[in-house]
């Protein structure tokens, strides 16, 4: 589980952590919200852009780490 939160290095990646718990929160307080109500309740743009934004600040750190490089930089070697 501690892998998912670490970067190529094998440090521990603040980003990713932020953004787990930041859609944990999210999601749970929306879970909440539909079972305290008994009722179906849609994600509030609120919610869902806190959810976008979150994911987007992990996407365009991740392309600023690869300068641009599509695919994994894990290997430095082609086989």
């Amino acid at each position: 589980m501690m892998g998912l939160f670490t970067d190529n290095a094998g440090n521990l990646s603040s980003t990713r952590v932020l953004t787990a718990v930041i859609v944990a929160v999210v999601l749970f307080n929306w879970t909440y919200a539909t079972v305290r109500s008994g009722a179906w309740q849609p994600l509030d743009l609120d919610a869902a852009l806190t959810l976008a934004g979150a994911l987007a600040a992990k996407v365009c750190q991740k392309f600023a780490e690869s300068g641009g490089e599509g695919g994994d930089r894990t290997s430095g070697t082609e086989k």
